[in-house]
C-alpha cells in the first residue's frame, strides 16, 4: 500500500464520525424548532361535548317539527256569548239592574251572514225603603246593532213594563245576517226606567242602563 493511503480501518473510522455529526445537527435543529399541533381544528367540540351537540340537535328539529305541524286557530278575539252565557249587574241609583243574557247556538262559529238569536231576562235588585220596594217601569228597551259599516236599530219596545221582584223583563233578540266582510257586532242595550221616589208615592223618576255586547264574527272561507 503506497504511503500516506489511509487503510481501511481508518476510512471506516472517519464515516463514523460523519454520520454520528450529521445526527447531532439533525437533532439540534428539531429541537429549536417547534411545530404547531395540527391534530384537530380547536373549534370542533370533542368527548362528551361533542356527544352533547349530536343530542341536542334531534331535540331541537324536533320541536320545530311540531311547533310548525300545530294546527292553526282563526284570528279571531274572545266574544262575550263564547260561554253561551253571561250575566251583567249594572248600577241604577242605589239599585242594581241584573241582565242574563244567553244563546242556544254556538257563538263561536257564528259568522257575519249567519242568523242569531240572543236572549236576555232583566230584574231589579236593591233599593227596599223600610222592607218595602218602591216600584220599578221598563218604560223603553232597544238594542242597536253596529257592524262596522252600518248601525241600526235591531228591536225597540215602549210600555209600562213592572220590574220590581219577583218581575223581571224578558225578551228575545233576532239578529240578521251583516255584510260578509263585517268582523264582529256590537250591540248596545238600553233601559230606560221609571224608579217611584219611595213606596206607593205615585212620583217618579226616570233612569237609564246602558250595556255593550261585543260579538266577534267567522270571515267565510271563499273556496
Amino acid at each position: 500500500m503506497p504511503e500516506g493511503t489511509p487503510g481501511p480501518r481508518t476510512s471506516a473510522v472517519r464515516d463514523k464520525a460523519a454520520r454520528a455529526a450529521a445526527l447531532a445537527l439533525s437533532a439540534a435543529l428539531l429541537a429549536g424548532c417547534q411545530l404547531p399541533d395540527v391534530s384537530m381544528s380547536p373549534d370542533l367540540p370533542t368527548g362528551d361535548a361533542a356527544a352533547a351537540s349530536e343530542t341536542a340537535r334531534p331535540t331541537a328539529a324536533g320541536r320545530t317539527v311540531a311547533i310548525a305541524a300545530a294546527p292553526s286557530t282563526p284570528d279571531r278575539p274572545a266574544g262575550d256569548l263564547d260561554s253561551g252565557s253571561l250575566t251583567r249587574t249594572l248600577p241604577a241609583g242605589d239599585r242594581t239592574v241584573v241582565v242574563d243574557y244567553w244563546t242556544t247556538d254556538q257563538a263561536t262559529t257564528w259568522t257575519a251572514e249567519d242568523d242569531k238569536t240572543i236572549q236576555l231576562a232583566a230584574h231589579v235588585e236593591g233599593g227596599d225603603t223600610d222592607g218595602e220596594t218602591p216600584e220599578v217601569l221598563v218604560t223603553r228597551f232597544a238594542v242597536t246593532g253596529d257592524d262596522g259599516t252600518t248601525r241600526a236599530l235591531v228591536t225597540e219596545d215602549r210600555g209600562e213594563f213592572a220590574l220590581t221582584p219577583p218581575f223581571s223583563y224578558t225578551t228575545a233578540l233576532s239578529l240578521p245576517g251583516a255584510p260578509s266582510t263585517a268582523t264582529a257586532l256590537t250591540l248596545s242595550v238600553q233601559f230606560d226606567l221609571l224608579v217611584e221616589t219611595e213606596p206607593d208615592s205615585a212620583r217618579y223618576y226616570r233612569q237609564t242602563v246602558l250595556d255593550t255586547l261585543e260579538l266577534p264574527l267567522l270571515q267565510e272561507d271563499p273556496s
